[in-house]
């Protein structure tokens, strides 16, 4: 697979996000101001108590936080197995697209989006508990992967200037998946993937991390980045400590998704972003 972005080109979009997210002035509300999330079910909070309804929503998911510790009035529409085309043209599940629920009143959104673009986790999910073998990764449809890894920019980049079109006076805070795969996740037995495999679908994660950091500093929008913050609390670390599941679930969440815990740290990072502290 091949990479979308040089080592200079991330490095400098890394330097400007970080510089926004070091930067921000806090962001003031109004009590009951419009908050809209957006996204997958790394958003939505998939295995999180309580669940509502059939996307996957928590009402203690990352969202759900930070909207409760803002005084903010959320509109949720965030749900599994969301692409970018679910947040921009095309229904999921009954539901309307979720850019519908931005409306000019919006006052903070935050999205979550695009692993399911470049089939991230369904790939990793394919290939969980399968033999070394088998060489699963290898197998997996890598020219429709490599087609959607390259198209991702643009899609990503569509969806924010929609949001952004919608909802002029918003803050938008892109909030990045967080780091399924440790530094040494090879030899990360909770994982369950042969080496081959996690070589792989670790540098698919890498990839959509990049995109995230890349095309959000290109819009200056802030950013909060779990990918980074979630190192040393992987599937292999302390199940108190875990901000994502492996192939098993020790406590909450579902498999390679963030936990309660994780959603607590995406929302202590949208607050940071935002100015505010919990």
């Amino acid at each position: 697979m091949g990479k979308i972005f040089t080592l200079t080109t991330f490095c400098s979009a890394l330097i400007a996000a970080t510089c926004a997210y070091s930067q921000q002035p806090s962001v003031a509300f109004d009590a009951g101001a419009k908050y809209v999330a957006l996204g997958s079910s790394f958003a939505a909070g998939n295995g999180v108590p309580a669940q509502l309804g059939s996307c996957g929503r928590s009402d203690h998911n990352y969202s759900n936080l930070v909207a409760a510790a803002l005084n903010l009035s959320i509109t949720d529409v965030s749900c599994s197995g969301a692409t970018t085309d679910n947040i921009l043209h095309t229904p999921q599940r009954e539901e309307a697209p979720q850019i519908q629920a931005v409306t000019p009143d919006t006052k903070l959104v935050t999205v979550t989006i695009g692993g399911n673009d470049i089939n991230y986790t369904t790939s990793t999910f394919a290939c969980a508990g399968t033999s070394a073998d088998e060489h699963c990764a290898a197998n997996l449809d890598r020219a429709a992967i490599d087609q959607a890894v390259s198209q991702l920019p643009a899609k990503l980049a569509a969806t924010f200037d929609a949001i952004r079109a919608r909802a002029p006076q918003a803050a938008i805070v892109v909030v990045t998946y967080p780091r399924v795969f440790p530094i040494d996740a090879v030899a990360c037995s909770e994982l369950e993937l042969s080496a081959e495999d996690t070589t792989y679908l670790a540098e698919l994660g890498q990839t959509l991390e990049d995109a995230f950091v890349s095309v959000s500093a290109d819009r200056q929008l802030l950013i909060a980045d779990a990918y980074v913050e979630a190192a040393g609390h992987g599937p292999c670390d302390p199940v108190a400590e875990r901000w994502v599941n492996g192939n098993s679930v020790a406590d909450t969440g579902i498999r390679y998704h963030p936990t309660a815990v994780g959603h607590r740290e995406m929302a202590r990072l949208v607050l940071a972003a935002l100015g505010h502290s919990e």
